[in-house]
């Protein structure tokens, strides 16, 4: 099981968006350190849910600052992007890392005031993204790339750089519907599950859905057993020495996330919106206004003591989860608290997941 480190650079009150960038930068460079395998980063916009919104910036300090960690989008939200501009930037990226250190991951998003801010139509966004993910792979590939669709025409041209990564870098995608499951299995990409307040049971749902559509699209053993054991789901993680002490320090920032998600997700601001992406805005806020910290603390939170955490670990190893994405960095934890948990993560509970070494002869 491989383990990485998210960020969102999340923002509470009185902290400043500099401080914050400059803290999680330094905290990504140590978990190289500590011995984390991966770093997630994502992109958001317009609240301080998430102020990650260069996510190609932030991934070419990582790179330039570490020497093995792998880097990793989760996700960028395609739709925002020109996807010319998008694969140059990223064949760059690809190639500062020496190559091979680098998943594409991608997303629809789900913001209205992230789709307003970039004036985009939501309603588009399946659509926008299926076709800016094919001019994407397309450029990264093509001597010359030639594109009519609807979104995007594009006369013929040469893009460069490419990227050192053959046949390109790995590409992921978010999932969260069965349709977005269904397409991410005929092309083969790896598949990234939040659980953030989501049960294993409905993360087993999406697993099960995913090998069925890897299967039905053909491709050979080989490949869906590669792609299953790259299945990564990205969970809130919080160590401390006690269950007690890690229960307390981390509801209040829980809290806090589930406020700046809602938040994040408003609409009553932005007229003229379409009735299903504001029925989609409001069915999600009702959600997170459901859930419970009682629930989430026994049922899908990582938060503990080394014991503690280190056995729900386990389960999702045994449900078959590949690599877990770390959120350590949550709803304004204090960064001296972070980093006791990132190093007790580190000390107490990656160890039992790595491969014993073979004895000597």
């Amino acid at each position: 099981m491989r383990f990485g480190t998210y960020y969102f650079f999340q923002r509470p009150p009185g902290a400043s968006d500099a401080t914050i960038i400059r803290t999680e930068l330094d905290q990504i460079v140590w978990s190289e350190a500590l011995g984390f395998d991966s770093a997630w980063l994502t992109e958001h916009h317009f609240a301080d849910y998430g102020i990650s919104a260069a996510p190609s910036v932030l991934a070419a300090a990582v790179i330039s600052r570490t020497e093995r960690l792998h880097v990793g989008f989760a996700v960028y939200v395609l739709p925002f992007h020109d996807p010319i501009r998008f694969a140059e930037e990223t064949a760059t990226l690809d190639i500062l890392s020496g190559g091979g250190r680098l998943t594409v991951g991608l997303g629809r998003g789900n913001r209205p005031a992230e789709f307003a801010g970039y004036r985009v139509d939501q309603a588009d966004s399946r659509a926008r993204f299926e076709e800016a993910a094919e001019i994407v792979v397309r450029a990264w590939t093509q001597d010359v790339v030639q594109f009519e669709g609807r979104y995007f025409r594009i006369p013929p041209i040469s893009v460069h750089p490419r990227p050192v990564t053959r046949p390109h870098p790995p590409l992921a995608v978010a999932v969260g519907s069965p349709e977005t499951i269904a397409w991410t299995a005929r092309h083969g990409y790896r598949m990234l599950c939040s659980g953030l307040n989501t049960p294993l049971a409905r993360l087993l749902e999406q697993r099960e859905q995913y090998e069925r559509g890897l299967r039905e699209a053909g491709h050979d053993a080989a490949t869906v057993a590669r792609l299953l054991g790259q299945w990564t789901v990205t969970k809130h993680v919080y160590v401390a020495p006690t269950d007690e002490e890690a229960r307390a320090d981390a509801r209040g920032p829980e809290e806090w996330f589930l406020d700046a998600f809602r938040r994040s997700m408003r609409v009553d601001h932005l007229p003229g919106l379409p009735p299903a992406v504001v029925a989609q805005a409001e069915q999600a806020m009702a959600h997170v206004a459901s859930l419970r910290w009682e629930d989430l603390v026994q049922e899908v939170l990582l938060i503990g003591s080394p014991e503690t955490v280190r056995r729900r670990v386990q389960a999702l190893q045994a449900a078959g989860v590949g690599e877990l994405g770390c959120w350590m960095s949550f709803g304004g934890l204090p960064p001296e608290k972070v980093r006791r948990s990132m190093e007790l993560f580190a000390r107490e509970v990656i160890p039992a997941f790595r491969a014993a070494p073979a004895p000597a002869r």
